[in-house]
């Protein structure tokens, strides 16, 4: 979806109500892809339980806005247009004064726009820059105090986390509960999707009964795309496993070749059980088609946890750089196949979680390994398929070392 200057207004939705009774304003700062904003609502929705009397408005990249249309309590949603920013940039040096009215006019249509509580779950020179700019003075300076408290702490953890691949057991979207300075909740966030319609060919997804299925075709990153013969092949041994067994592709328009090839590369006679969206579709009606599924699969991709938020199962095919314990699916009772190799896959678990999927049948797969997670005090956790917990740093243990404040209350 291309943003455009209309992006840029404050995207205020009809069943979101903004608490005017509120002692305090606080703003969320998320301007990561999709999967990540998903993720980030654990941390809205635990803020806002600690902290009742205070409005929260949140600020994500313009096309992703609708995310948040069936989030609760949720003051108003801010789209940033980075593009419009990247380009007010650029031609900053040619023309500072036009280009000064240009933002000015903009701050100015947020309205009141200084903020009482910044969290900025993104630490990088942007998002700095927006923290100081919603800021009051005084904010300014209680933010520098919860700063070194809270996300200093989470953030060198994750930094060095990255740079080293260990043992991290602590789920991104609970670690971004702990830079926020609040524990999870301990139950998955859900959303109802917005009431968009759907292209008429695609309306007909999930009216009738059956084993309905999102198929996320491709990936944020190409080392984590999954060809399309491989995606074929699982088709293929899907719906001849199940009957009712019904598949969506879906993926912006970068896959739209992806979706045709995955079409190719199926026996006629399979065809028509297979529904191609891919490229057709906003990230409202994204949300409708997967609200309509029973399942979603893919690669660990947004659109994947976002099918985690619409109520769908989810099952994760995770290799490459993607790590299950940091970034599977969020919540309860998803399953995912992590590759034992950060090396592209030879083979893949096919008919194992196929068999996984449609009877529940747990089988071992040569090269990959199979997590389920659950809920606990501590947020999300994957355990292997026989239900033993992986080794390394527990939980408890980091949120002890990092915020030994929040943890006080919490049983071991």
């Amino acid at each position: 979806m291309r943003s455009n200057w209309l992006n840029l207004s404050v995207v205020w939705f009809p069943t979101m109500l903004h608490d005017s009774t509120a002692d305090c304003r606080a703003l969320l700062i998320q301007l990561a892809r999709l999967g990540d904003l998903v993720q980030s609502l654990p941390a809205i929705e635990a803020l806002q339980a600690g902290h009742q009397k205070t409005s929260f408005d949140v600020l994500c990249a313009a096309p992703l806005a609708a995310v948040l249309s069936g989030a609760r309590n949720i003051g108003r949603v801010i789209p940033w247009d980075g593009a419009q920013w990247r380009s007010w940039a650029d031609q900053w040096a040619d023309n500072p004064r036009d280009i000064l009215r240009a933002v000015q006019t903009y701050l100015a249509s947020l309205g009141e726009s200084a903020y009482d509580q910044l969290y900025p779950l993104n630490q990088h020179s942007r998002s700095h820059l927006l923290t100081q700019l919603f800021a009051t003075d005084r904010t300014r300076t209680e933010h520098e105090g919860h700063s070194a408290v809270y996300m200093r702490p989470w953030a060198e953890y994750l930094r060095q986390i990255a740079q080293d691949r260990g043992d991290n057991r602590v789920h991104l979207a609970d670690a971004w509960c702990g830079m926020s300075g609040v524990k999870p909740q301990g139950q998955a966030p859900r959303c109802s999707p917005p009431a968009v319609a759907l292209p008429g060919d695609l309306a007909p997804i999930g009216e009738r009964p059956g084993l309905w299925i999102g198929l996320v075709t491709g990936a944020g990153e190409a080392d984590r795309c999954i060809a399309p013969s491989t995606w074929g092949q699982w088709i293929r041994a899907v719906l001849s496993y199940a009957d009712e067994a019904q598949v969506v592709l879906v993926g912006s328009g970068h896959e739209r070749e992806t979706g045709q090839a995955i079409l190719q590369s199926l026996p006629t006679l399979l065809q028509g059980r297979v529904w191609d969206a891919t490229g057709r579709t906003n990230v409202g009606q994204l949300m409708q088609l997967l609200h309509r599924c029973r399942w979603v699969i893919g690669a660990d991709t947004g659109p994947l946890h976002l099918g985690t938020l619409m109520g769908c199962q989810a099952l994760g095919f995770y290799f490459s750089r993607a790590r299950v314990h940091e970034t599977g699916p969020y919540g309860e009772g998803h399953w995912v196949y992590q590759h034992a190799t950060q090396a592209q896959p030879e083979s893949w678990p096919i008919q194992e979680s196929v068999a996984l999927m449609c009877e529940g049948r747990r089988q071992p797969a040569l090269g990959w390994t199979l997590w389920r997670n659950r809920m606990d005090h501590w947020g999300t956790m994957f355990e292997d398929a026989l239900g033993q917990q992986a080794d390394g740093d527990s939980r408890a243990a980091v949120w002890r070392r990092l915020t030994p404040s929040l943890c006080e209350s919490v049983a071991a």
